[in-house]
């Protein structure tokens, strides 16, 4: 990296900013509907016109909008994430707002002191959590039922750590006849409940209210999955959920694990090796060797990879028939 390359980042900062702001005030959205000038747009949204402006062209120099004349639009690329309000990605936007904020808040003392307080999450907090976790799901969900051949053989699934059901939401829309059981710790489980009740979701998703170490995981289950849960843990902690997601698994059953990729040596892949940064001392982005031989130890084989862009992979494999 030059001199240039550096600069060039340390403006990171800005550049997460303006596409947070763009997606608060509405801008992204609007765009997704139709072309606008500046002036339409800060009419329409009662916004600042200079403001507006400069925003627009920031946003177009960043290769999220394109320009014909003074009229900007949502890049065909992006299009499809923004155009079904309240599935859009708003929400998780949002919620990287306050993640690069946190970062910014406790990293250093984290670095000189190696302590790092995990602080109990509001009711709101965790509506708003859930919200953007049910929105980045989607994106990811979508591409594990096709690499799981669109659930085929699969009737009953336990989605361990689910939330308010990102990925069972995308199952079963993908597959009428499910039955998914999202274990999740109390507030996280009657949140769920609320948000599906009432939902053509009512019917095949329930929710397991309670602590994953402790719970109990049940047992038949035809694919077991771990979105994004081992990460949370250190490594015996995720081992031990592995092996415990084995148990809960029928004779042939599959188990899907999707997280952060990450190089063996947690040194090449940038946005791995941040997001262990992320994690802090309470969890880390696990290297495939390792989920691999934790897989193993549980008697599960037939192990695949596949890489789910833009950041994750998806590892899967089958219970032994012993």
């Amino acid at each position: 990296m030059d001199i240039v390359e550096l600069y060039d980042l340390l403006w990171d900062f800005a550049r997460q900013r303006v596409v947070t702001v763009a997606s608060r005030t509405g801008i992204l959205s609007k765009l997704s509907e139709q072309a606008a000038s500046a002036a339409e747009l800060s009419a329409s949204l009662n916004l600042d016109e200079l403001a507006t402006g400069k925003v627009v062209r920031a946003l177009c120099a960043l290769g999220l909008l394109q320009a014909d004349g003074e009229r900007y639009r949502l890049t065909p690329e992006l299009l499809p994430h923004f155009v079904n309000s309240g599935e859009d990605l708003t929400a998780f936007i949002d919620h990287a707002h306050h993640l690069y904020d946190s970062w910014g808040a406790s990293l250093e003392d984290w670095l000189r002191s190696g302590r790092h307080v995990r602080g109990q999450r509001t009711r709101e907090q965790t509506k708003k959590f859930g919200r953007a976790m049910l929105a980045s799901a989607r994106l990811l969900a979508q591409q594990v039922v096709a690499a799981l051949d669109g659930l085929s053989g699969v009737e009953k699934v336990l989605d361990v750590g689910g939330g308010i059901g990102g990925y069972a939401c995308v199952f079963c829309r993908a597959k009428k006849e499910l039955k998914v059981t999202i274990l999740d710790v109390d507030q996280v489980a009657e949140l769920g409940q609320q948000t599906l009740a009432d939902t053509e979701f009512s019917d095949c998703i329930s929710f397991q209210a309670g602590d994953y170490h402790q719970a109990d995981f049940g047992s038949g289950f035809d694919l077991v999955l771990l979105a994004n849960v081992l990460h949370i843990e250190k490594p015996q902690a995720a081992q031990n959920l592995i092996k415990q997601a084995a148990k809960a698994l029928a004779p042939g059953g599959r188990l899907a694990i999707v997280d952060f990729v990450i190089d063996d040596e947690k040194r090449s892949n940038v946005m791995g090796a941040l997001f262990a940064i992320n994690m802090r001392s309470f969890g880390d982005a696990h290297t495939q060797p390792d989920i691999r031989g934790w897989m193993q130890a549980a008697a599960i084989d037939n192990i695949r990879c596949l890489d789910l862009p833009p950041a994750h992979w998806l590892i899967t494999g089958a219970k032994k028939n012993l």
